[in-house]
């Protein structure tokens, strides 16, 4: 089975390091139709392109939490500590 990908758009800003932990924000609008494979857990990743400019691959997974009748609509932080671990997600 193929990852499914999705994308959003994207603004740039800039965030510092600290403790070796990274921070990106991006903007994600996903419809209800498409948001049903990540809830249903069909989808593997989404691809973002982070505000700060690098594109991030996070599990899916990881925003089922997000998704409400109308799909996952909003700007996102998320933390990634120095092994490429996510530390958080949360809306913002």
């Amino acid at each position: 089975m193929m990852p499914i990908v999705f994308t959003s758009q994207f603004s740039r800003s800039i965030l510092g390091y600290k403790n070796g932990m990274r921070s990106y924000e991006f903007s994600l609008e996903l419809s209800a139709p498409r948001t049903e494979t990540i809830y249903r857990g069909d989808a593997r990743y989404i691809v973002v392109e982070s505000e700060q400019g690098p594109k991030l691959q996070l599990p899916a997974g990881n925003f089922r939490e997000y998704v409400d009748a109308d799909g996952i609509h909003g700007r996102f932080r998320v933390r990634i500590d120095a092994a490429n671990r996510i530390v958080s997600l949360e809306r913002l």
